[in-house]
This record gives C-alpha cells, structure tokens and sequence, in this order.
C-alpha cells in the first residue's frame, strides 16, 4: 500500500500577505518651512532596535500637497524596512508612531488578510530570514537599495492566526521590557553624571 505522505502548504510571497511600497519622497522644495503644512517624518534613522521612534521626536517636513503625504502615513503593527541605507534595519509601528508619514528610504509592509504585523516583523527580522532579504539588496557602494517590487516577490510561511498572535504578543513584550530597560539606564547614568559633577565641581547639572 503506498503510503501517503502529509502536504505542506506551499510558501507565500510577501505580497500576498502584505501591501508592500516605499514611503514618499522628499525633494529640496518641500522641506521649505510653511505654517501648519508640516507633517512628521520617518527616516532610516528612526528605525532603532525594533522599534520605530515616536511621533514627537520625529523631524517634520512640510509638503506641496498635503493630501498626498499623508497617503503614506503608517498604521499601528505595519513593518517598517530600510529602502536604502548602508545597514539593513527593521522596525514596528506602534501606537506611538501611527500617523507619521513614512520617507522615500523606507519600505512600509502592511499585513493585510489572516497576517498579522508582530509576526510578519517577527519573520522577517529573524536571523533565518534577514539573509534572504540582504542578498535583495543591490548598490556598487555601502549605500545599499532595497526594491519594494523585490521584497513583496521573496516567498514567507506564515503560522495559523492563532500562533501569529502569540508571536506577536512576544514581540511586543520583549519590546516594551528593552524600551524600559533602556530607559532605567539612561536615568541611571544621568543621575551619576549629577553626582560626579557636585563631586568634581560642588554642582549639580539639572536633568
């Protein structure tokens, strides 16, 4: 009797699972100053550990037409990637975030269907899967590009719902625990720098 054996399911695209483009561009002109055209940008520069920098630390552009800035706005566990820069990094937008217009250096991919953001950044910025997206990369210099069309192209396996939940529930966890961690020392090392100061000098520096 031949013996039959139990399918996979066969991997996905990316695209299948996510909408996959680059954030808008920015020329000269529109970094002009113009009172309440100014919105919130994210650079490769805001992609840290992760996480994505929140809105109030990010630098504001203004733009020719508003309307179509904030069609690239982020949304709440979308994955963010770096379109070009000379380091491959990742980031997930958080509540924080939400609203702020992705740059023309950054590639957003937003989870659409049965996948879910934490587990979709989970995947792809694992070790396993990161040179699958570096060997994408192309550039005759350190100053790398990453093509949205490529990316949406490179084929992902996606667990059941329910385990994409619990990965993105870990991820979000380990997250917030390292942003708090980060945080605590930071406020540490500000607090031994006051008291070196009084020592060496008989003052104390204001936080």
């Amino acid at each position: 009797m031949k013996k039959i054996e139990k399918e996979h399911p066969s991997a996905l695209r990316l695209a299948e699972v996510a909408e996959v483009f680059a954030g808008v561009g920015v020329s000269r002109e529109e970094t002009i100053e113009r009172p309440g055209d100014k919105l919130p940008v994210i650079g490769v520069r805001d992609l840290q550990d992760g996480a994505v920098s929140p809105i109030d630390q990010l630098d504001t552009v203004g733009f020719h037409d508003r309307n179509r800035a904030i069609s690239y706005a982020v949304r709440e566990n979308d994955v963010l990637v770096t379109g070009r820069g000379t380091q491959l990094k990742f980031g997930l937008v958080g509540s924080e975030t939400a609203g702020a217009v992705a740059s023309g250096n950054v590639i957003v991919i937003r989870p659409k269907g049965s996948a879910i953001g934490g587990a979709l950044f989970a995947i792809l910025s694992s070790d396993v899967f990161r040179p699958k997206i570096e060997v994408l990369r192309r550039g005759a210099t350190t100053l790398l590009s990453l093509s949205p069309k490529d990316l949406a192209k490179i084929e992902i396996d996606l667990p059941p719902v329910d385990e994409q939940q619990r990965i993105a529930a870990l991820v979000t966890d380990t997250q917030t625990a390292y942003r708090t961690a980060i945080e605590a020392a930071e406020i540490r090392r500000a607090l031994a720098r006051r008291l070196i100061d009084a020592r060496l000098f008989g003052t104390i520096k204001q936080l």
